[in-house]
């Protein structure tokens, strides 16, 4: 599948490091995760095909800011020539960690999560590029496949990671986009409320980016009678990266999911996650390029040190995997 490069190519000038050198490249995730690993990998296979050049990858255990703030700081202060970072808390890492980096003169891209438009607003030039999803593309993606298989709407609820997360907040977005016609300009966009059909349940849950508490949230939600859902949307893959306690959560209602009684829908199609689709107990997966990420990102920041053209923006390839088609999607 070819990459969607959407860029104004950009020639700097010689400011950062020369040419005959060797080059430390760190990646920082948001926090471990089968999905972030990945990114993890691509940057390692990417650094392998350059002459001195290493890859680092340090994220947190768990998802918090904090610790991914340290991090990156003690990566400025380790004197790394280059930081791509999944943007956790665009306000937060901001105003400290980043702003050392570019006072450090190193320079900063995005990957997975860029920046919030505010934050870029009130710090300017915060990221040189960004790889990764459409965000707003793959909420859409989610919505036009609740569409396709319940066309009159229904009763819709979302789940999420952090509130205040730049990406997922444009998935978020694209979702009620494509189930309203409506598109609203600010992310997360307007609760829908019987748009062409669709009525959300409540606002969004956060489910911080942990999976016990996702879990837990899917569980209370879809089997409560009371709540009468006709869907639930997961923006990332949380309930589903502990497979035992999704499949004990989901199983009761299996012949409901497969007859389309009930759709749950997931961003990300890591192997477990492909596995409970092919077991007909989940709806469909919007498939991210992690491993993508990770390779493009040591790329760039090779690019931009040794003063190469780059590409400010690169989306990378979205899947969409449904019970039926799981093993092109393992490929």
């Amino acid at each position: 599948m070819r990459l969607i490069l959407i860029s104004t190519l950009i020639s700097l000038l010689p400011i950062f490091s020369v040419q005959g050198e060797s080059y430390k490249f760190a990646i920082v995730p948001k926090y471990h995760s089968t999905f972030f690993d990945q990114s993890g990998k691509g940057c390692r296979f990417a650094a392998s095909t350059l002459d001195d050049v290493e890859c680092i990858y340090r994220g947190p255990l768990t998802a918090d800011v904090r610790n991914q703030d340290k991090i990156i700081t003690e990566l400025v202060e380790q004197g790394v020539d280059g930081i791509a970072v999944a943007v956790s808390n665009s306000e937060f890492l901001a105003r400290s960690s980043i702003s050392k980096a570019i006072a450090a003169g190193i320079p900063v891209i995005t990957f997975d999560s860029d920046f919030d438009q505010a934050t870029v607003q009130k710090y300017k030039q915060l990221s040189l590029a960004y790889i990764g999803t459409d965000n707003f593309a793959l909420g859409y993606a989610l919505g036009e496949q609740l569409l396709s298989l319940r066309p009159e709407g229904g009763r819709l609820l979302i789940q999420t990671g952090r509130p205040d997360a730049a990406n997922l907040n444009l998935r978020i977005m694209g979702l009620r986009s494509a189930l309203s016609g409506i598109n609203d300009q600010i992310p997360p966009g307007k609760v829908l409320n019987n748009k062409l059909g669709w009525s959300e349940i409540r606002t969004p849950i956060p489910s911080y980016d942990k999976t016990e508490r996702a879990i837990k949230q899917l569980e209370s939600k879809i089997l409560t009678k009371s709540n009468k859902i006709d869907a639930f949307v997961s923006v990332g893959g949380w309930p589903q990266n502990d497979i035992n306690e999704y499949r004990r959560v989901v199983h009761p209602l299996a012949d409901e999911i497969r007859g389309n009684k009930l759709l749950l829908l997931f961003a990300n199609s890591s192997d477990q996650q492909l596995t409970l689709l092919s077991e007909h107990l989940a709806t469909a997966n919007i498939g991210q390029s992690p491993y993508e990420m990770g390779r493009l990102a040591i790329l760039t920041l090779y690019k931009i040190i040794t003063n190469q053209p780059y590409d400010q923006i690169i989306y990378t390839p979205l899947k969409h995997c449904t019970p039926q088609n799981v093993d092109y999607c393992r490929k």
